[in-house]
């Protein structure tokens, strides 16, 4: 940002709007962001479209001041080489029933990836996805609902983080393993509240 007059020219090729002459405003970093961004979808859209095939990856996660995110990767392959792109990372603001989800990835596929409904029914083969009952479900769940929707033969691909907790939960009705679980439990809880932690961290 110091050395603003050597960015004028590429500024002005990514058509940034006010560009000044001589002096930098802090707003003009946000637009000069929104520019490269949308030049990085244009290239982004080029890539999937020219895709035979691409994988969705999604992942919901809870930030620590309690707002959802959905983090969205698509990936490709070329030439036996996986691509991972991050397609977008999105706050949720909605409530999180599978039907308001699919809506949901369904219009950031639309709008980051440039993909169409018929280029996800051609291109579109697996979705890894996490949470069991929200992605994973046999009923009406968001890679039901994409079965059903937009690709018939797409693949759920749980992931196997997830897989042992299910497993776990099962094996928790032996006494040994439910004594395990809440020991781990309570060491984790002690330990997250003690001084000790707080000084450290």
């Amino acid at each position: 940002m110091t050395n603003y007059e050597s960015l004028r020219d590429l500024s002005q090729l990514l058509k940034v709007k006010f560009v000044f002459q001589k002096h930098w405003i802090d707003w003009f970093g946000w637009g000069m962001a929104e520019v490269m961004h949308k030049v990085l979808l244009e290239a982004i859209n080029v890539t999937f479209i020219a895709a035979s095939f691409i994988m969705v990856n999604v992942d919901e996660v809870t930030a620590i001041n309690n707002t959802q995110w959905l983090l969205i990767h698509l990936h490709m392959v070329e030439q036996w080489r996986r691509i991972p792109i991050l397609l977008c990372v999105e706050t949720i603001c909605m409530s999180t029933i599978s039907k308001n989800m699919f809506a949901f990835m369904l219009k950031c596929l639309f709008e980051f990836g440039g993909l169409g409904l018929e280029e996800l029914c051609e291109k579109l083969v697996s979705i890894g996805c996490n949470g069991s009952s929200m992605f994973q479900g046999h009923k009406m769940r968001v890679t039901h609902q994409f079965k059903e929707k937009v690709a018939h033969f797409v693949i759920g691909v749980h992931y196997f983080v997830h897989k042992t907790n299910l497993a776990i939960i099962i094996l928790s009705n032996v006494h040994f393993v439910h004594w395990l679980e809440h020991f781990l439990q309570s060491l984790y809880a002690f330990f997250t509240h003690s001084l000790n932690f707080f000084v450290e961290f």
